[in-house]
């Protein structure tokens, strides 16, 4: 494993995550709290900017504001990284460790490796949920005008997306907000100062790793439960990695593979691709 990084060594279960949250669980859950409202008031804000202007003179329809809502994510997640560092250093503590943000000591394909086996299990999943349950995928599949099937509901994020596929520069001007903007400040806010002050006490790092994975679920109320359920089983096992690793970067890195190589698979099948 040596080629892979030292971090690989140990096997599977070696723990490489410890909390370290001088504030406590009132400040961490503060905290979390102060980012994803401030998460939510820049999105609506610098929305409401983009279709004030010229740019967004006649958009009306529900899905091309959350288009302009998607595009808007990176900044908005800028933003909300220079807020969680500042609000980590406060009460005595180094933003550094308290929001895991320790270098992995990986390879680049130790990086690889995992970003691979990350997928892998993903996609399991996926499979293992369609199997069981009977669920017939098309029913959350937009057409390539983005329109949700009528046997089913794909979601507005995902209709959007799909949508985007058939205009080549727009999608270009989303894309970072996917698989940059979402992934950095999502796991600032969920796995960041939140997951240490949960982890600090009774909960561990098992009950912490639960919890945000099901409040990370909830914020995506707008998709259909497939979804839902897919995005709490992505939260347990970033929670894992995290235990792994002891790297935010982590969960970030894969999080962000996983965005960015689904929005190019949607460009290249829905649209850019035809």
């Amino acid at each position: 494993m040596s080629h892979l990084g030292s971090d690989f060594s140990g096997g599977l279960l070696r723990r490489l995550y410890w909390p370290d949250n001088p504030g406590g669980l009132a400040y961490g859950l503060a905290g979390h709290a102060i980012l994803l409202l401030l998460h939510y008031a820049l999105q609506a804000g610098l929305s409401y900017l983009v279709l004030s202007s010229p740019v967004g003179a006649g958009i009306t329809s529900t899905r091309e504001i959350v288009k302009v809502g998607l595009i808007v994510i990176l900044p908005a997640s800028l933003v909300i990284a220079v807020a969680a560092w500042w609000l980590a250093g406060q009460r005595g503590g180094t933003a550094r460790r308290v929001l895991n943000l320790r270098r992995p000591e990986l390879s680049g394909l130790g990086w690889l490796a995992l970003v691979a086996g990350f997928m892998l299990v993903m996609y399991a999943a996926i499979i293992i949920l369609v199997l069981i349950l009977g669920i017939d995928l098309a029913d959350y599949t937009p057409g390539a005008d983005g329109q949700s099937p009528s046997s089913g509901s794909a979601g507005l994020v995902k209709e959007a997306v799909f949508d985007l596929a058939n205009e080549p520069l727009l999608f270009l001007a989303v894309l970072p907000s996917i698989a940059i903007g979402a992934p950095l400040a999502e796991e600032l806010i969920f796995r960041g100062q939140l997951f240490s002050a949960l982890a600090g006490t009774r909960l561990g790092v098992a009950g912490a790793t639960v919890l945000t994975s099901a409040l990370w679920a909830l914020l995506h109320v707008t998709e259909p439960w497939l979804s839902i359920g897919l995005i709490f089983v992505m939260g347990l096992v970033l929670g894992f990695l995290m235990y792994r690793f002891g790297s935010l970067w982590v969960a970030m890195v894969c999080h962000g593979a996983w965005n960015g190589i689904y929005a190019l698979m949607i460009f290249g099948s829905a649209g850019g691709g035809t």
